[in-house]
């Protein structure tokens, strides 16, 4: 079980050769970059999805004016943000790799493939890039996105026992 403590479980994306191009969007979903101006609704996306600890100076701190954060992708609907991913780029301690990072989707518009749409931006960014491949850093108790990011491809990455221990009974769980 996840205990507050524990460090993250990391994904990679092995390589960019096989990457599928994002899913078709449902009328009135549009995939965009990030535009100044989308702070507060980003904040309120995020908040909703992971918590009320995001507002719009943590969205600044964390994405927009981070220097590691390279893109920011963003799905609207009716004027709204419903979906976000963002391509992170830490050479210092990730070499030629990219990094996938803040992946959400507003609980009241799941089930549309939103989150698959920014992710494989963001892979197709990072490819563009030269990243050699992507990680993703997630937590035990993100079973949906876990789903999400074997069905696009990555691969956990054990990094000691007790990821191992943790990734094998995320796997039991996921394939029954």
């Amino acid at each position: 079980m996840f205990e507050p403590d524990d460090p993250g479980l990391f994904m990679r994306y092995p390589a960019f050769d096989d990457l599928i191009p994002p899913p078709q969007l449902p009328e009135g979903y549009t995939l965009r970059t990030y535009q100044p101006g989308d702070d507060a609704a980003l904040a309120t996306l995020l908040a909703r999805a992971f918590g009320p600890e995001w507002d719009e100076k943590k969205v600044r701190e964390a994405l927009v004016d981070a220097p590691d954060v390279k893109e920011i992708y963003v799905v609207e609907y009716a004027g709204t943000l419903v979906a976000t991913a963002s391509a992170r780029v830490i050479p210092e301690e990730f070499p030629d790799v990219g990094y996938l990072h803040w992946v959400a989707s507003d609980p009241d518009h799941r089930g549309r493939q939103l989150a698959l749409a920014v992710v494989q931006r963001v892979l197709d960014y990072l490819r563009s890039i030269n990243a050699q491949n992507a990680l993703l850093e997630t937590q035990d108790w993100r079973e949906s996105a876990i789903r999400l990011y074997t069905r696009v491809g990555f691969v956990p990455e054990y990094r000691g026992t007790r990821a191992q221990l943790r990734w094998s009974r995320i796997l039991r769980k996921l394939v029954h």
